[in-house]
């Protein structure tokens, strides 16, 4: 998530985030002339809301924070101050409201310290959105020493909660020495008050910012553009509700809700991406240190790995496998001859020609050294291994290797061992095949030879289980 703010694309970003601000502003609009109409008190709804709240922006600062452990931004430490600034003045305010847990609220609170808090609350957020903007540019690529990168986010959430608890505390001990903004639950006078124009031009101010920065690209400055956006509406609506549990109010809350999710839902869904990508990543390079990087089919790390799993598996259900071992015959003298790139080559098409004969989705062929190839037959008897090798054999014996204006042909000589029940070792059936391949190449080569039934050996390891 290191690029969020900076490299990466963000047009379809805009295109969404835009289409939930029209929405939102639309659904404002159509209660432009219902915003005072004021409704039942829903005693439930604080405590719920103030809970959400709090929830989602901790939520929100804790994964700005361990970005900012990753990436060391200062702006992004500034950010994650932002959200977390306002969790300790909803929580007071939640306190203070009156009606809540009593009827003058909690804290010796006073008449005016809600709408106080919320006023720091509102005033507070996109003030800390435009310094972190003033951070980046200052700061511009410099970033924290990553020894003190620990320390560093430990300030930026120690003093957000101490300024966000210092602010909540003066708007509740101290109320009495703030101006008077709000009589009987009417915003008439905040709403005349020079406060309220601090609080929507410092809105206004941190939303224009924030979207002129986004011409720059990055993912993150598009959605605290929303959140910017729906924070602004959130102090229109309440502002012109003109009362408490109005249409306007609760509304207002909602768009509060909405500026708070913004940005969890973005980071949550570049964890997810980042997730599946580096699980793709890994099975990429899992299939990449199971293949040989020259035939393309299996390696013999994964061979050895394989091999076991297939005895044992064979050993619980008390089935046949069949390992062959496959060698060109005299391919040194071939490289010698015709040079190793055209050996490559030569390697390279009968891996092939091998792959295409096996037909079943368990049995599978690896490269187990030079010019020799394994081929491992899950659940296949003695005859039908011989069958599958004898096939092998004429196929890649007319296989045609073009070299130039020259056709080449080679021969292969076959090893076969077959473990009846699976209560073999894999050191154990390997040495059988390649006995069997021994053999054929003593027998004059371009042949298939299979091993004699042993006993089973290593009983103990390839027990079923």
């Amino acid at each position: 998530m290191a690029d969020l703010f900076n490299t990466r694309q963000n047009l379809s970003h805009i295109k969404v985030a835009g289409v939930i601000g029209a929405i939102m502003l639309f659904a404002a609009l159509l209660l432009h002339n219902r915003l005072n109409i004021v409704l039942p008190e829903v005693k439930p709804f604080l405590p719920i809301y103030a809970t959400c709240i709090i929830l989602l922006e901790g939520l929100t600062g804790y994964l700005l924070i361990s970005q900012f452990l990753s990436n060391r931004r200062w702006y992004v430490g500034v950010i994650a101050g932002g959200y977390l600034f306002l969790i300790p003045l909803v929580a007071i305010q939640l306190m203070v409201f009156p009606g809540v847990f009593s009827d003058s609220g909690l804290l010796n609170a006073g008449s005016q310290s809600a709408v106080w808090i919320w006023v720091f609350w509102h005033a507070g957020f996109p003030a800390i959105m435009l310094l972190a903007l003033l951070t980046e540019r200052l700061a511009k690529n410099k970033r924290v020493p990553k020894a003190s990168a620990p320390l560093w986010a430990f300030n930026f959430v120690a003093l957000a909660l101490l300024f966000g608890i210092g602010l909540a505390l003066l708007a509740t001990w101290y109320s009495q020495h703030l101006p008077a903004l709000i009589s009987q639950n009417s915003y008439q006078q905040l709403l005349h008050s020079p406060f309220a124009i601090m609080v929507w031009v410092l809105n206004i101010m941190a939303l224009a910012c924030m979207a002129w920065r986004c011409r720059l690209g990055g993912v993150m400055p598009v959605w605290l553009t929303l959140a910017l956006f729906a924070s602004l509406l959130d102090v229109t609506l309440t502002l012109f509700a003109g009362n408490r549990f109005s249409i306007g109010w609760y509304a207002a809350r909602v768009s509060s809700t909405v500026s708070a999710t913004v940005l969890l839902g973005v980071l949550l869904w570049e964890i997810n991406t980042l997730y599946l990508n580096m699980r793709r990543s890994n099975e990429q390079l899992y299939q990449l240190t199971m293949l040989d990087s020259l035939t393309g089919v299996y390696n013999r790390r994964f061979l050895d790995k394989q091999l076991q799993l297939e005895l044992q598996l064979a050993a619980r259900k008390r089935t046949s496998l069949a390992l062959m071992l496959l060698d060109v015959d005299y391919f040194k003298a071939f490289n010698d001859s015709h040079g190793h790139l055209m050996g490559d080559h030569c390697l390279n098409q009968i891996a092939q020609s091998i792959a295409s004969v096996l037909q079943r989705p368990a049995d599978f062929v690896a490269r187990y050294g030079g010019e020799e190839f394994a081929i491992v037959l899950p659940d296949t008897s003695s005859d039908g291994a011989m069958q599958v090798a004898e096939k092998l054999r004429q196929q890649l014996a007319e296989l045609a290797i073009v070299s130039g204006s020259k056709t080449l042909n080679i021969t292969v000589s076959i090893g076969v061992a077959v473990s009846i029940d699976g209560h073999h070792s894999p050191d154990g059936l390997l040495s059988q095949a390649d006995n069997a391949l021994y053999q054929a190449k003593n027998n004059g080569r371009n042949r298939v030879i299979l091993a004699p039934p042993a006993a089973t050996d290593n009983i103990e390891q390839a027990k079923p289980y």
